[in-house]
């Protein structure tokens, strides 16, 4: 039976040990997504002016990390799908996941300090505790 893997990609050293481990878990018959979303709250609290800016910026770096992972998989003869998308990033993987029936999702941890824990919360935890499916964090 073949599987679905959805890769999140925030160009951190984890998010590209979850591509890789992704990669390693892969078989041809398998369907590789790679996703990176525009976010933060630095954008949803500017002044709307700042904010397309901002959200430009986000999209440039989603953008640079999506041919990065493109690259990776070519190195290992898979092509996967590119998803850019901008939103909360647990909510858009999270509905994205749904969308292409996902079997997987593979997921870089990024430590966080305990004020922006408390703020922002957790992209890895929220998306294990409403996943469908089976969830793996790479540290």
């Amino acid at each position: 039976m073949s599987s679905i893997y959805l890769v999140g990609l925030d160009g951190s050293p984890s998010s590209r040990k979850a591509l890789q481990h992704a990669l390693d878990l892969y078989c041809p018959d398998d369907s590789l997504h790679i996703a990176a979303v525009a976010c933060g709250p630095d954008i949803e609290m500017a002044e709307p002016d700042e904010r397309e800016r901002l959200l430009e910026r986000a999209q440039a770096r989603c953008s640079d990390w999506i041919e990065e992972a493109r690259a990776s998989c070519k190195e290992r003869d898979c092509s996967p799908e590119a998803h850019g998308l901008k939103g909360q990033a647990a909510e858009e993987l999270l509905g994205l996941a749904n969308r292409i029936r996902c079997t997987h999702i593979v997921l870089g941890h990024r430590r966080k300090g305990l004020f922006e824990q408390l703020l922002m919360g957790s992209v890895a935890k929220r998306v294990v505790d409403f996943a469908r499916c089976t969830v793996t964090i790479v540290r």
